[in-house]
């Protein structure tokens, strides 16, 4: 952390009087002045002035809040107190509530900042997106049109002012709503805005962190690298600093790990970013990094099991698609089934989030490991026609159709679709697309383009190839059958639900059996289960002791 300028007239000792005076009014302007350093250096005695505080004065007193609040962060990061740490988070989310209601009723910019911006974090953190912006629109209408003159760029920032704070919030907003134009946008705002070291330059280096994790997140791996450096430049920060504002960037070095074709580093960043369970905003953004690193690199049985867990403690078992989270985890769970060899829970989940357009690379990988080359060829060729799907996406497509065309004797064809993919890439070391090849087939197609094996430039890497696994596909009416049965029905329960004759049900069940390979209804119902056909019944404690 730098130290403070010579020309710094808070020395230490005014700042340890003016905390011990027990003066609320001198704690705040401290906090001003020197934004988290004040947290980073003297957290104890901030918490110790503010001891007993009644909330009710907290709730008039959004710069005070958001001092303690940062204190107690920096303590509970010191002491690894996860739950005291969601707790904390908790307080502010019901305090940023409380201000979202009276947020007319603070007249002074700083603290309509803090209120504004407690008051979005509040918004988002229960998910209500739109909220959280209309409230971050609102708040900045009224600072850059209200009675706070803005300071010229040619003179010194004042950390009292928060430069960049409410856009970097209202970036992170916009990114996990998934309106990722949008966060790109504000971030880059927010760290334009960003004050001068060594108190001022927080927010811009938050949205530098977060800027770099979506041009990574997006392939743009140069790109990625340019916003990384920059946040070196405002570096070092405290780890508990880095903890809370940087994450974003310690996820970008793991993807480009990955993009690279460097397992041992990418390993070694994720064991320092801690699991996507820890309570973080940006926890689904962990676990996707950690899903395609034992996709690619490690056991994706194991990463099944991890993103269960993060599902489980995070919420989000049944994820929304519309968010950013939920895509990110629906597409780390398709990325590990591929290759666990369950093409056809692969297939049912791109089915139940047409949404998704990201589902539909392993949907079209999944028809190409089962044979089926027209169809993943038809669905590829399709998706490449959108230039808004991030680099890696786009890259897999032309592969896929390359593959097919390889396969089905078009040399010509699969020479184009794999140049393609070739001239996408952002860097000559961007290779995770092409892990996905059989070796054979990536060499074959090397040749045809006159190009060197993408794989080969910078030396062997082991990776995971999804293996060739046959698909089921049940019609309509054959799952609404198999749900039923499911279900403990009958033949004749399910012929008078449906409206047909038991003889066409049973029908049905027989050629259910066929494309599921069995011979009777238990077996049906967990082979189904297990392909993700069907959701898997759990008894209750009534249901087991009946």
């Amino acid at each position: 952390m730098p130290t403070p300028p010579e020309s710094d007239d808070l020395s230490d000792v005014k700042i340890r009087a003016g905390l011990a005076s027990g003066d609320l009014d001198r704690v705040e302007d401290l906090f001003d002045a020197r934004w988290y350093d004040l947290a980073d250096r003297f957290a104890a005695e901030v918490l110790r002035a503010t001891d007993g505080v009644p909330a009710g004065v907290l709730q008039v007193r959004p710069r005070l809040l958001h001092a303690v609040l940062l204190a107690h962060h920096h303590m509970t990061y010191r002491e690894q107190n996860h739950h005291q740490l969601r707790r904390t988070l908790q307080f502010y989310v019901v305090m940023g509530q409380r201000y979202g209601k009276r947020l007319s009723s603070f007249t002074q910019p700083g603290d309509l900042i803090a209120a504004g911006v407690a008051a979005v974090v509040s918004e988002r953190m229960r998910g209500e997106y739109g909220g959280a912006e209309r409230i971050g629109a609102w708040t900045d209408a009224q600072i850059t049109l209200g009675r706070a003159h803005p300071a010229p760029p040619w003179t010194a920032t004042n950390a009292a002012a928060r430069p960049g704070w409410l856009s970097s919030e209202r970036g992170l907003t916009a990114m996990l709503a998934g309106s990722l134009d949008q966060a790109t946008q504000l971030l880059t705002r927010a760290h334009a805005e960003a004050g001068e070291l060594p108190y001022a330059h927080y927010a811009g280096a938050n949205a530098a962190a977060n800027l770099a994790l979506l041009a990574a997140f997006r392939g743009h791996l140069d790109l990625a690298r340019t916003w990384l450096e920059t946040l070196d430049h405002l570096s070092p920060l405290p780890g508990w600093v880095e903890h809370l504002t940087t994450v974003g960037a310690e996820v970008a070095r793991v993807l480009i790990a990955i993009d690279e074709g460097d397992p041992a580093t990418a390993a070694r960043l994720l064991d320092q970013l801690g699991p996507a369970t820890h309570p973080r905003e940006l926890w689904a953004f962990v676990a996707f990094a950690n899903a395609s690193y034992e996709a690619h690199f490690g056991d994706p049985h194991r990463g099944l099991r991890m993103l269960d867990t993060t599902r489980q403690q995070q919420g989000a078992l049944s994820p929304d698609p519309s968010t950013m989270a939920g895509e990110l985890v629906l597409r780390a769970e398709a990325k590990l089934l591929l290759r666990t060899g369950t093409g056809t829970r692969v297939l049912h989940l791109a089915e139940q989030h047409t949404e998704v357009e990201s589902l539909a690379l392993s949907a079209a990988w999944a028809h190409l490991l089962a044979g089926e080359h027209s169809e993943a060829m038809r669905l590829s060729a399709e998706m490449v026609q959108y230039s808004d799907l991030p680099v890696n996406d786009r890259m897999g497509h032309h592969l896929v159709q390359a593959t097919a065309h390889l396969r089905a004797r078009h040399p010509e064809r699969a020479r184009t679709s794999f140049l393609a993919a070739i001239r996408l890439r952002s860097t000559p070391a961007h290779v995770s697309p092409f892990l996905s090849l059989r070796d054979n087939e990536l060499d074959d197609l090397a040749r045809l383009a006159h190009v060197p094996n993408p794989l080969h430039s910078g030396g062997a890497v082991r990776r995971n190839t999804p293996p060739s696994a046959p698909l089921v596909h049940l019609t309509p009416r054959e799952r609404e059958v198999l749900r039923a049965l499911s279900a403990r029905q009958t033949a004749e329960q399910a012929a008078a639900q449906f409206g047909v004759s038991v003889s066409t049900v049973r029908t049905q069940i027989r050629k259910i059996y066929q494309k599921l390979n069995v011979s009777h209804r238990t077996e049906a119902i967990a082979k189904a289960q297990d392909l993700g056909l069907i959701r898997a019944t759990r008894n209750t404690p009534r249901d087991r002791a009946g």
